[in-house]
């Protein structure tokens, strides 16, 4: 058992986060369709992890197209190729919390 995933919660919980900060981050968040990240990303995003399926990071097999540079901050930048690059889970996670201090709305 380990610490909720909130800083400062001192809830202990198997993995993620305890069941009151679950729901609150739940509504925080908005969906992936309301990111932008629509069918459509799905299914480029699936196409291009099979052209590139390697991690750009540690090499293990990737599992996600990661943004370079952000979609929140640089929109216009979305659906551009170059701004595109495959990741592992845990390499993205690790970027997501090394720019933004984790996931968040």
């Amino acid at each position: 058992m380990r610490p909720c995933g909130l800083a400062g919660c001192t809830a202990l919980v198997a993995r993620g986060y305890c069941a009151r900060h679950q729901h609150a981050r739940e509504r925080q968040r908005p969906t992936r369709t309301a990111r932008g990240y629509s069918n459509r990303w799905a299914r480029y995003s699936r196409a291009r992890l099979l052209r590139f399926p390697w991690c750009v990071d540690c090499g293990r097999l990737a599992d996600v197209t990661d943004h370079i540079l952000a979609a929140k901050y640089r929109p216009d930048l979305f659906w551009d190729p170059g701004n595109h690059q495959s990741l592992c889970g845990d390499c993205n996670r690790r970027k997501g919390i090394r720019e933004e201090g984790g996931l968040k709305p």
